[in-house]
């Protein structure tokens, strides 16, 4: 049994519950003690080597979830020693597993199995994935698929050796079929169960040890056992009642697809149109097949999708998910981000109205906190925070909306990507009964030999020795709504879409035309989007709907995906010295946003600079006789900082004017020129609004824009390393200064 953990923080409390789990399992089969082995971790070093973390415990909590305490008031992760009572943990390093296996090629016999369990992380190898890696204790620490077959390839060829494993990208493993290969076949003597295919990650690990025990290919297997103590019949019931993006796959699985897939190249056909045609073969008999069909029946069932007969019935139906599954997990965040700018505004109004809590909960005071002293403090908080929001009736509203809202689309996000996992699992059936089809019609004597051993090395049990006590109960499976359900939940969860970027006005906007907090200023208008057609242009700033003014900062998002779509609602917008009406008609938040503009060719006409100074002289116009260099950066941006010896260099050189242009407020710049004492360009300037950053496209900062005399644009760059430097053509200034 492997655990490998890698630090303390990734070794999560759920691993060390699969360990003691599958330890009861094997108790219940008989199997002695000292035919087990465990590495967990560090092993039996007495430091704390894993992470657990308890759920909140107080169910006002939420109010707290969303605010910049949340994290700080939450249940902290903490650090334990892992310890089983009467069970030697070993160290899981590369070399104690080596030592391991040299040790038992010379205890085990021809006959004997090793069950080999890994619950862990793993790692996926990008420029090979069938050669993953399984994650050890220790910096660097892991083993790959082909080290682990080196070891393996290492015990009498009579041993069986069975893998279970549930990391990340463990579907790597099945390779482990290749050791003792004869004649490019497998022998049958190593094969494995996978939680997942060697692309995808695995779900379950997690540092909560409480509530969120069920979850993964590891409790569901085990589970499974508890009743089936076959493993294959364990697998089967795994793939209709695993409620998580997992992809279970067997060794068997894998070597029929790969014969699919070398017969399909060979015949020059897709390899979908072959397992079709073999479908149709296999429903010319299908009482043949009936447990086949059952078992995509019940999957198709319990996860509320259609139960397919070919690959071509599962794409059609499955086209669809992916855009449906991203549109719901953007509307689940969108809601979230919603509810956190309320949960902040009616945080900052408490402690507005309770003068003695700031100074309790700031910086300094939570800095000197233990987890347990954090716990005490968000309990006292709470106490305070829940009745004050229960007493503002208007508010305590508006957040069980949106957490409502939040939580039902989170929720019905999560199964439209459990449901893309069940595609694929429904597909590894078919392909599986295309498979079995082709090695009655076609398969060479080897092939079939080959697939029964493997069949029969996974035919592995478990069952409950005589006297053993009766097995936990097992946890109800309730399965998913109908597809069509969740389609309903996700009309009434999506937002309705104004298609902005935006922030709260500045204050010295706000002091300027005597606005609220919830002033907002317009920083992008999307082509296309109902705040063009309404006419909102960069620069606006709304106010809110006319006589009801927003009164906290980010409150026109809320009202934006609150509002019935397509109905036409007003706005009042303050539009420079003066304030104008505008009737918005939002639409349904889109699943990809409108393309905004990309930066002007080199070659065309610069858009006009439209930016305020904030010192130095602008230009009437771009261009002139030298040109101009426009530079966009940021106070926090270190690149730009990097770039200012080249940037000056080259004003001074080619005597073309430097603008640096930033979109923030001027009131944030001069605290930072008076930290900042470095040289720095002469001519600043603020675009608050952001319509030269939108004008120019630009994506990123540092951002470099060339413009020549005649007011046309000569280059473009983003980003800066004195070795690409400015991006400018004939210009190199890092050669020249490592000459001088």
């Amino acid at each position: 049994m492997v655990n490998g953990g890698g630090t303390k923080a990734q070794n999560y409390q759920s691993h060390f519950l699969h360990l003691r789990r599958l330890l009861e399992l094997l108790a219940r089969a008989g199997v002695p003690s000292d035919h087990i082995t465990v590495f967990s971790a560090d092993g039996a070093a007495p430091e704390a080597d894993m992470a657990v973390r308890e759920i909140e415990p107080e169910a006002d909590f939420r109010l707290l979830r969303g605010t910049r305490l949340g994290a700080a008031l939450g249940t902290q992760i903490v650090y334990a020693n892992s310890e089983i009572p009467g069970v030697p943990l070993r160290a899981a390093t590369r070399a104690g597993l080596a030592a391991w296996f040299k040790q038992a090629r010379g205890q085990l016999r021809p006959g004997d199995t090793l069950l080999l369990y890994v619950t862990d992380h793993g790692s996926k190898n990008d420029k090979d994935t069938a050669d993953n890696r399984i994650v050890l204790w220790g910096e660097k620490e892991s083993i790959s698929v082909k080290e682990l077959a080196e070891l393996t390839g290492q015990l009498d060829r009579g041993v069986r050796v069975v893998a279970l494993m549930s990391q990340c990208f463990s579907g790597a493993f099945a390779n482990l079929m290749s050791v003792r290969a004869r004649d490019g076949q497998p022998s049958g003597g190593v094969c494995g169960y996978f939680s997942s295919t060697p692309d995808r990650p695995a779900y379950g690990c997690y540092p909560e040890n409480r509530g969120k025990d069920n979850v993964g290919h590891s409790f569901h297997f085990f589970q499974a056992l508890e009743t089936s103590p076959a493993l294959p019949q364990a697998h089967l019931e795994v793939l209709a009642t695993d409620r998580t993006p997992d992809v279970p796959i067997r060794t068997s699985q894998v070597y029929l697809e790969r014969l699919l897939e070398r017969a399909a190249n060979h015949a020059g056909e897709e390899r979908a149109a072959l397992v079709d045609a073999l479908l149709r073969e296999a429903w010319r008999d299908k009482a043949a097949w009936e447990p086949e069909i059952r078992l995509l029946d019940r999957i198709a069932h319990a996860f509320g999708v259609f139960s397919p007969r070919s690959l071509a019935e599962l794409d059609e139906q499955a086209k669809s998910l992916p855009d449906f599954a991203e549109q719901l997990r953007k509307n689940g965040d969108l809601w979230k981000a919603t509810l956190g700018d309320l949960d902040e505004a009616n945080l900052g109004r408490f402690l507005a109205a309770h003068p003695d809590w700031p100074a309790r909960v700031d910086d300094a005071s939570l800095a000197v906190l233990g987890p347990e002293g954090r716990r005490g403090l968000a309990g006292a908080l709470l106490a305070e925070l829940a009745p004050f929001t229960r007493t503002d009736g208007a508010t305590d509203a508006r957040l069980h909306v949106l957490g409502d809202k939040g939580e039902s689309a989170s929720a019905a996000a999560y199964r439209m990507e459990v449901r893309l996992a069940v595609v694929l699992r429904l597909r590894g059936v078919l392909s599986e009964i295309a498979g079995r089809v082709y090695l009655v019609t076609r398969a060479t004597p080897a092939e079939r030999a080959a697939y029964d051993a493997l069949r029969a090395c996974e035919d592995l049990r478990l069952p409950p020795a005589a006297g053993a006590p009766a097995a936990p109960p097992a946890v109800p499976f309730e399965p998913f709504p109908p597809w069509e359900d969740d389609v309903q939940l996700a009309r009434e969860v999506l937002p309705a879409w104004m298609g902005i970027n935006f922030r709260p006005a500045s204050q010295k906007t706000r002091k300027q035309y005597h606005l609220g907090e919830g002033a907002t200023s317009v920083l992008t208008v999307y082509p296309g989007s109902p705040a063009q057609a309404a006419g909102l242009q960069v620069g606006d700033v709304i106010l809110g709907p006319p006589g009801r003014p927003f009164t906290e900062p980010r409150q026109v998002r809320e009202w934006t995906m609150l509002s019935a779509v397509d109905r036409p609602a007003p706005l009042l917008v303050q539009r420079g010295d003066r304030q104008v009406r505008v009737t918005l008609v939002p639409k349904p938040y889109p699943v990809r946003l409108p393309e905004l503009p990309g930066p002007p060719k080199v070659g065309s006409a610069a858009p006009p600079l439209k930016v305020a100074a904030y010192r130095g002289t602008l230009p009437e116009r771009l261009g002139g006789e030298k040109g101009r260099l426009l530079f966009f950066w940021a106070t926090w941006c270190a690149p730009c900082k990097a770039s200012l010896p080249e940037l000056l260099a080259f004003e001074q050189e080619r005597g073309v004017q430097v603008i640096a242009i930033t979109d923030e407020p001027a009131e944030q710049l001069g605290p930072f020129f008076e930290k900042f004492t470095s040289p720095f360009p002469a001519t600043v300037a603020v675009d608050e609004p952001r319509s030269a950053f939108q004008a120019y496209g630009v994506s990123g900062t540092p951002t470099f824009v060339l413009v020549d005399g005649d007011g046309k644009v000569a280059s473009t760059s983003t980003g800066y390393t004195p070795e690409k430097g400015l991006g400018i053509e004939g210009w190199s200034w890092s050669k020249r200064a490592a000459r001088e």
